[in-house]
């Protein structure tokens, strides 16, 4: 097995996302950065536990196969430039970013490297290397999980209570007519109402959870390492308002023919 050994290696972003390759590290050499283009190299750690032993500003020691890193030891902290970072982050999307990250940025009317979008080093050294004892991860998990279970059974539950009445009525029928097809028509004319509605509260769930002093570094702390060190912002963005609007209307319009067409059978 052919291995890398490298020293000086600064470590200037992180990522956690869904799939196979989930716990991402962005490493440059510490020499890379007096060049027009630093050196940028992403590698991987297989276990959570691993991933969080690492910290955002710190020089590493690292020894890796492929991508995969075997063992690494930690050095000094190094005072990254903002303008050098920037310059890394630049990088590293050119060369790395995914589809996901690629097409929700182009919903953003601002540039892709515009400086507000993303955290700047010190505010991005201070969330993802933010830690908390079990006991207080444990109530913030557990709050936050219930208030988001809240915003998404409500509506369901309602829609599941629709349903419940109209088929006591239909159970009264006899036989098939044609308001046995009250229900489906109903049932399916409601889902897209019911799906707005889980969204909307989920949004407005997760603005609240930013909003509280307990929940709210836990939050941006996991949204940065999802979207790789993009502000969080705690107000509706404009393309979440343009998507929930065009939702809106669709969901809302096919509820009002399925209404309508309830009515006439």
């Amino acid at each position: 097995m052919n291995k890398t050994e490298r020293d000086n290696m600064l470590l200037f972003s992180k990522e956690r996302v869904a799939g196979i390759y989930r716990y991402r590290l962005y490493f440059t050499p510490v020499s890379s950065l007096r060049d027009e283009t630093p050196r940028v190299f992403r590698l991987l750690v297989r276990s959570p536990l691993a991933f969080n032993k690492f910290e955002i500003g710190k020089v590493y020691k690292l020894n890796y196969n492929n991508v995969r890193i075997l063992s690494f030891e930690p050095k000094n902290a190094f005072n990254l430039q903002e303008e050098d970072y920037v310059r890394l982050i630049e990088t590293r999307d050119i060369k790395f970013m995914d589809k996901k990250t690629s097409a929700a940025l182009r919903q953003i009317d601002q540039p892709l490297f515009s400086k507000d979008r993303y955290y700047s080093f010190n505010e991005l050294k201070q969330i993802v290397n933010y830690k908390q004892d079990f006991v207080t991860s444990v109530a913030v998990s557990t709050f936050s999980g219930a208030l988001t279970a809240l915003a998404l059974l409500l509506p369901f539950g309602l829609y599941v209570l629709l349903l419940r009445i109209i088929i006591g009525g239909q159970l009264v029928v006899e036989g098939f007519t044609s308001k046995s097809l009250v229900l489906p028509i109903l049932g399916i004319g409601a889902l897209p109402a019911t799906v707005f509605i889980m969204s909307i509260l989920f949004a407005l769930s997760e603005l609240a959870l930013l909003r509280i002093d307990f929940t709210r570094w836990n939050l941006i702390k996991k949204y940065t390492l999802s979207w790789g060190g993009i502000r969080k912002s705690i107000f509706f963005e404009l393309s979440d308002i343009r998507y929930l609007k065009k939702f809106g209307i669709g969901a809302g319009i096919a509820f009002a023919v399925s209404l309508l067409l309830a009515l006439i059978v």
